[in-house]
Parts: C-alpha cells; sequence; structure tokens
C-alpha cells in the first residue's frame, strides 16, 4: 500500500490510470492535467523520403545528395530524441498513483 505524501494516509490511493478509465467523459474534460500524456505523431515519412531522394542524387554523382542524406539523418536523430522523451512522459504516467481523498497524483 502507498501512502500519499500530502495526507499522510494510504487507504484512498489508486493508480492514476485506474482512476482516469472511471471519470465520465464529462468529468474528464474538467480534468486534463490528469490526461495520459498525449502521442506526438511523428513524421517519419518526411526525413526517410529525404533520405531516399539524397541517395538518389548521391547515386546520380550529385553533390547535394551529400546534403540530402545528412539533412535526413540529422533529421531522424532529432525525432529519436522527442519519441525517447514522450516515452519515458507515458512510462512515468502509467507509474502513478492518486489520492482520492486531497487528489493529489504523485510518483510512488
Amino acid at each position: 500500500m502507498h501512502v500519499c505524501p500530502v495526507c499522510r494516509r494510504g487507504d484512498r490511493t489508486t493508480r492514476l490510470r485506474t482512476y482516469w478509465r472511471t471519470l465520465s467523459p464529462e468529468a474528464r474534460a474538467g480534468a486534463p492535467h490528469l490526461a495520459r500524456p498525449a502521442l506526438d505523431e511523428e513524421r517519419w515519412a518526411a526525413p526517410f523520403g529525404l533520405l531516399t531522394v539524397g541517395c538518389a542524387l548521391l547515386v546520380s554523382e550529385v553533390w547535394l545528395g551529400f546534403v540530402g542524406l545528412a539533412g535526413g539523418g540529422l533529421w531522424l536523430v532529432s525525432l529519436r530524441g522527442s519519441v525517447a522523451h514522450a516515452a519515458r512522459q507515458r512510462a512515468d504516467w502509467r507509474r502513478q498513483l492518486f489520492c482520492l481523498r486531497c487528489r493529489y497524483v504523485f510518483l510512488p
């Protein structure tokens, strides 16, 4: 049993995701701070397209192929970091607990 750090009681704590599922749509609209972090829809097609164009230009011996490869690679690396950050936020949300007595969200 986990104890709430605010009210120091453990009899009314539950997982935040369980509590979120029990809320009505009206209650969910009134408590957006309790919602699961949004999935940032990363656009993977554009950087892969740039890499493909870069490879095609590189094969045809055009110097812009290097620019396409470098730009697409850097773009993919930057997306990888944001995807990892979003995954960490979702993992933290799954671990969070909610105190029904004082309405406090905390990590165990």
